[in-house]
């Protein structure tokens, strides 16, 4: 009877960005609900700061919000625009500025919606405005940095959490680690859900590892590691880097592979060139997200050495190609590998990583049994436990 009510309601949908995880996730919610509408507040000047060297390492997060037009255009969205500049006491004004952009845009463009999502706790914010001025109910869901991060840089990020946790009706996150951090700050436990990012089945399935490295043009006789990933500290890519010496002492016949762009590039340049690792270790750049099933067919083993994570969805798309996992035992990673999945290693130690990835390699896996439990994670599956807590929330 409730999902018969979802259909003649209209959701709003507060994002930072409009890729990847939560494009998916609003693909496979809008079937369920009459309408979705997107508002994705955007610093002015975005497209121009991009492209001014100087200016754009301070206006990096800004990229996936301008990456986002074109994955926009089968939705009614908004981009309502505020004024930022890269200084601390000017960005903790940045979600009142985006606040007062996005009641603007709703109120001249006559937005309907009966029930707010917002992605991020920085949007929660926007979306506990917009609760209060519309008197609509609130589901938040808080992902990674904002968790494990945001709220202790300092007190007014720890407020702004707190606060938006207290006016969202429910609260998603997506690890169970996650989960700890919200309720020492105080969410209620009645409220709060674990829901993990999903895949997206259409897109991250298996194909033949020879084929998939014959259109990338990748050696067929290697051990081929991947890793996919912004070049940000976080990442954990220098120590993996790092590895690899340690790793070609015990075998020759292996080619690690990172997928990803972002600041540490010349970083990780210049340790290759350090390392002498040029016939071992490809930077390939960013990539599509389309192209990234055809990345993790050509591999091997999948390896993921973060030093902080939410639950990344790289993780099960692996896994629903049908790939081993070697990743760090940090946020929601222990919570989804099993031994039967892929290792866990202790962040921040080249050498553990390196002697789990020759273990890796010798090691027969079974394909049939991680690509049975990655079904836990398509979208498919996981889109229910979405629409039960906005159930919950209109109930």
């Amino acid at each position: 009877m409730m999902t018969e009510i979802l259909k003649s309601l209209s959701l709003l949908f507060i994002v930072p960005h409009f890729k990847a995880f939560i494009r998916d996730q609003v693909n496979y919610v809008k079937p369920y609900i009459r309408g979705v509408t997107i508002l994705m507040p955007t610093a002015l000047f975005s497209h121009v700061v991009l492209r001014l060297p100087y200016l754009e390492r301070y206006f990096r997060s800004l990229r996936l919000t301008v990456e986002s037009y074109s994955d926009l255009q089968d939705y009614r969205y908004f981009c309502p625009k505020y004024f930022t500049l890269p200084i601390e006491t000017l960005r903790k004004r940045n979600c009142y500025l985006a606040t007062k952009s996005c009641v603007n845009v709703i109120f001249k463009n006559n937005v309907d919606f009966d029930l707010i999502h917002a992605h991020f706790l920085e949007n929660g914010f926007i979306g506990a405005r917009l609760k209060n001025i519309y008197e609509k109910p609130l589901v938040v869901t808080a992902h990674g940095y904002d968790v494990y991060d945001l709220p202790f840089k300092n007190r007014w990020y720890n407020s702004l959490a707190k606060l938006v946790l207290t006016e969202a009706d429910q609260v998603i996150t997506v690890s169970k680690s996650n989960a700890e951090k919200l309720l020492s700050l105080g969410v209620s436990p009645n409220k709060l859900h674990i829901i993990p990012n999903g895949y997206d089945e259409n897109l991250f399935k298996p194909l033949p590892m020879s084929k998939a490295r014959e259109k990338l043009s990748l050696p067929q006789n290697k051990k081929i590691l991947l890793s996919v990933g912004n070049l940000v500290d976080k990442k954990g890519h220098t120590y993996l880097i790092s590895a690899m010496p340690l790793v070609l002492r015990k075998r020759k016949d292996v080619l690690l592979i990172i997928v990803g762009s972002g600041p540490l590039k010349e970083l990780l340049q210049s340790m290759i060139k350090k390392y002498g690792l040029e016939d071992y270790v490809i930077l390939a750049g960013g990539r599509r997200h389309e192209e990234i099933p055809l990345w993790i067919n050509a591999s091997d083993i999948f390896i993921l050495p973060s030093l902080q994570e939410g639950f990344p969805t790289v993780i099960p798309e692996a896994m629903a190609c049908g790939k081993p996992i070697v990743a760090t035992n940090v946020g929601g990673l222990p919570e989804a590998i099993n031994n039967d999945i892929g290792m866990l290693v202790k962040p921040a130690s080249s050498r553990e990583l390196a002697l789990s990835i020759l273990e890796a390699l010798e090691r027969k896996w079974n394909q049939e049994a991680i690509l049975s439990y990655a079904t836990r994670y398509s979208w498919r599956n996981i889109v229910g436990q979405i629409i039960n807590v906005y159930e919950k929330t209109l109930s």
